[in-house]
């Protein structure tokens, strides 16, 4: 049997590292996703952006203190957000710099609120004229939209490119981890969830623009949510 490797510093995995979802590299302390299924996905590039949860210097992100945030330090280290009733996304983290082309992914974990209404994911490619959005829920399901900038006013209009859709490979409920996985490539998205291929899609309205992390308490609901193991990194080609 071929020994597995971490997909940062190539280093072998000792079997005490795959007991769990989240494996930790003993040598260079990268956390990452170990998949359950047969499911190949895309091989990932040199990391560009991490964020270690277990203290709050997050070199290259800018920490959105809208809601109470806390870190803790685990297997793995976690950012805990609880956040009030709100119409509008809440900004959770955004990185420093803009991006054009990356391959994005993070564990996200609900923790409270109603599961009919909580979303949690990614703003790919923000700017001043919009961005695209991915947004999974309790419920099993994801979204996947865009942003466009509206005349005479300071707000962005919501635009579908994949309505709500149920996905078998997602855990359903609170306190169960999904992880999310977004490449943006030139024109091209692809939106893995847990180790499965969700959606391939074309879109060229955005080309640039930083990278949020996100959630929504949809606005009559408290929500907690919890995020691990984020990584930003090159796109393989």
């Amino acid at each position: 049997m071929k020994a597995l490797t971490c997909p940062n510093c190539g280093g072998t995995l000792s079997p005490a590292s795959l007991k769990n979802d989240i494996a930790i590299c003993e040598f260079c302390g990268t956390t990452f996703r170990m998949s359950k299924t047969a499911t190949p996905e895309p091989d990932m590039g040199d990391l560009l952006l991490g964020a270690d949860f277990a203290n709050e210097t997050l070199p290259g992100w800018e920490i959105i203190r809208d809601g109470e945030i806390t870190f803790h330090k685990g297997n793995p280290p976690e950012l805990r957000g609880f956040y009030k009733p709100k119409i509008n996304s809440y900004y959770v983290l955004i990185s420093s710099g803009f991006l054009d082309d990356f391959d994005a992914s993070v564990t996200i974990k609900f923790t409270e609120g109603d599961e009919k209404l909580i979303t949690a994911g990614f703003f790919p490619r923000m700017n001043s004229q919009g961005g695209y959005a991915v947004y999974i829920s309790p419920l099993g399901s994801y979204n996947i939209g865009y942003f466009t900038t509206q005349e005479n006013r300071n707000d962005f209009k919501w635009n579908n490119l994949v309505d709500w859709t149920s996905h078998a490979s997602l855990r359903k409920g609170r306190d169960v981890t999904n992880r999310l996985r977004v490449i943006m490539d030139g024109e091209k998205m692809r939106v893995y969830l847990n180790g499965v291929l969700a959606t391939s899609l074309k879109d060229n309205r955005h080309k640039m623009g930083k990278l949020h992390l996100v959630c929504e308490p949809n606005g009559e609901t408290n929500l907690g949510v919890a995020y691990s193991d984020l990584q930003v990194r090159e796109v393989v080609r």
